[in-house]
Parts: C-alpha cells; structure tokens; sequence
C-alpha cells in the first residue's frame, strides 16, 4: 500500500468546563491513509473512544468521522472529548464495502475503490 495522507489537521477539539474557566484545546488525531489497487486504509488514533461514540459516514469521495466521549470529571471539572475530521478520497469508493474496527485505541476503516476506479489491466491477443 502507498502512504497518500498523513495527519493533516482538521477540526479537534477538547472542551473542559470548569467553575471559573472554560479554556479550550484543539487536538488533532494522528491519522494515516493508504492506498492500494483495490482499496484505501485509514488508521486514526482516537484513544479512549468507544464505538458507540463514532460516528463515520462516506457521501461520494469525502469521509468524514466524528467522536464524541461521555463527560467524564477529572479534577473538579468536566471533560468531554469531541472531534471531527474529513478526508477527501481521490476516487470514488465503493460505499458498501465499507467497514470500520476499533481496537485498542485505534479505529481502522477499509473501503474498497468503485470498480470505475480501479486499475485493470487489459490482456492482449494476437490474431
């Protein structure tokens, strides 16, 4: 697979609130894309996230995922962690062979190309 997009930032943020301060983070997930002849591979960072917190949805050639945890209280405040990236494909994509899994920390997603959009090679005949 060939490495086409390597953490670009998009909208992140963390927002805490606090009594007296609502300071406010943006953090940007490590997020990586490949390329191969039949499909793309996106490998996103999102520690702490739960699948039911995920959102991830595909509408022509721009993927777009949303996360957002529980507010959890660290420290007298509330902590909740949100993002958002979209990523734009180069071709279109075949939507229904989209699939997602996330394991330890990390939230793979596989989406075959549309078969407009593969490589083919063409045989030769001699006659």
């Amino acid at each position: 697979m060939r490495d086409i997009e390597t953490s670009r930032p998009e909208t992140s943020e963390i927002v805490r609130n606090g009594a007296s301060k609502v300071p406010l983070w943006r953090v940007t997930p490590e997020l990586d894309l490949y390329e191969s002849d039949a499909e793309y591979l996106l490998q996103l960072d999102v520690p702490g996230a739960s699948a039911e917190g995920l959102n991830i949805q595909i509408l022509g050639t721009s993927l777009q995922i949303r996360a957002e945890s529980a507010p959890t209280a660290q420290g007298g405040d509330v902590a909740l962690i949100t993002f958002e990236r979209t990523v734009e494909l180069p071709v279109e994509v075949d939507t229904d062979s989209a699939r997602a899994q996330l394991k330890h920390g990390v939230l793979e997603i596989r989406i075959s190309k549309s078969s407009a959009a593969r490589r083919v090679r063409i045989p030769i005949t001699t006659n």
